[in-house]
């Protein structure tokens, strides 16, 4: 089991050859967006943060916007920053810069304007881009590759059918020396004690416990109590009746395989493979951040309902075990597992099926979220905005 990427000056191995264009605050988007427009081969990574937080966010943003610069699916990176905000840029510079890709920083304060920036910041994205496009993708064993998973708009069936493959794929991929991270936290609570006795590390399992407890706790400070509104309209439409049911079928996405480690937001994963809980949201945008954050050169996005959501510089498949979906919204679907439940394919021929298609996604092959351009992200925090 193989795939074909681009190598990268730290030794990893990259599904997509980007020059990533990194704002150090939300301030600058739209200076990103024209970027991307003018220059080809580039993603811009736009979100709103980068200001007035309490200190661990603005350390939280700071480490997020790192390691997106360091996943092994961008080739290069240009910092842009409007030179007063908390999150430093520098430190986004040379944090990226230790992984030995090119990088390169404009500052709007400095050089005056949006204008000249955009100048300066389009003759620096140029260089960039014919640089690593002289990069070829070579062929990688397992042990280079990290997948990330959720679950979105969610029914019954995704209990039944896409987690469960999902789950199947976890642990062929891990006993092949790959490294799997799951997470959102709001879909484990009420399964929590499932997954802490599948740690490897007592530890590790308590900090899950931990995980669910502080979610809970957040959200009785600003009156909410999320046992009670975690699940949306959309999963009880869908079928899913108790907060448990909806935990356990979000948990199969990493069946009974061992987990190895936990992860805080956005923290880069290990070396060792293996299964690791990282500490994101179930909302899809920081969800999906956090993942590639951690290094995540793929994402399984299992859905019962169809979800279009997508990552501007982490290919995410779609997966869907819901008959109707699957016509409904064939063009946001890539990969129709419903044959499990219809009793016509056993769990491991699909889990064989679809890891194949993940193979051939990290190979080149476009996802349906990148063939539609529905990529978008944010960055998780926690405290308020000042």
């Amino acid at each position: 089991m193989e795939f074909y990427g681009y190598p990268r000056p730290d030794g990893k191995i990259g599904a997509r050859n980007y020059v990533g264009i990194i704002p150090s605050t939300g301030c600058v988007n739209n200076l990103c967006t024209n970027l991307e427009n003018l220059v080809r081969g580039t993603k811009a990574i736009r979100h709103d943060q980068g200001c007035l937080h309490p200190p661990h966010d603005t350390e939280q943003v700071s480490r997020t916007l790192v390691n997106l610069g360091k996943n092994p699916n961008i080739g290069g990176a240009l910092v842009v920053a409007l030179g007063c905000e908390m999150v430093k840029a520098e430190e986004i510079y040379e944090g990226i810069k230790e992984s030995g890709k090119p990088v390169e920083m404009v500052v709007m304060h400095e050089i005056g304007g949006m204008i000249n920036t955009m100048a300066e910041g389009t003759r620096k994205l140029v260089d960039l881009v014919s640089e690593i496009s002289a990069c070829r993708r070579e062929r990688a064993g397992l042990k280079h590759l990290v997948m990330g998973t959720k679950c979105g708009s969610s029914d019954t069936t995704s209990g039944l059918s896409a987690n469960l493959v999902t789950g199947e794929i976890c642990r062929k991929m891990t006993e092949l020396g790959g490294r799997f991270i799951q997470g959102e936290i709001c879909d484990i609570m009420g399964g929590e004690y499932a997954l802490k006795n599948l740690c490897i590390n007592p530890e590790d399992g308590e900090k899950i416990v931990d995980f669910v407890r502080d979610l809970y706790l957040r959200g009785l400070a600003v009156g909410a109590d999320t046992r009670g509104c975690q699940m949306t309209s959309g999963n009880v439409k869908g079928g899913i009746t108790t907060l448990v049911e909806k935990a356990l079928g979000a948990n199969a996405k990493g069946g009974t395989v061992p987990i190895q480690g936990t992860l805080e937001y956005a923290q880069l994963v290990p070396e060792k493979p293996g299964r690791y809980i990282m500490n994101f949201p179930g909302h899809g945008f920081e969800n999906l951040t956090g993942s590639a954050a951690g290094g995540a050169i793929v994402h399984l996005f299992t859905t019962g309902r169809g979800a279009d959501t997508g990552h501007p510089i982490m290919p995410t498949i779609k997966i869907c075990g819901n008959l109707n979906t699957n016509k409904t919204m064939s063009e946001h679907i890539d990969v129709d597992v419903s044959s499990v439940i219809e009793e016509t394919e056993t769990i491991e021929a699909a889990a064989e099926r679809v890891f194949e298609y993940c193979l051939e996604v990290i190979s080149g092959r476009l996802t349906k979220s990148e063939i539609l351009g529905t990529e978008s992200m944010e960055i998780l925090i926690k405290g308020p905005v000042i």
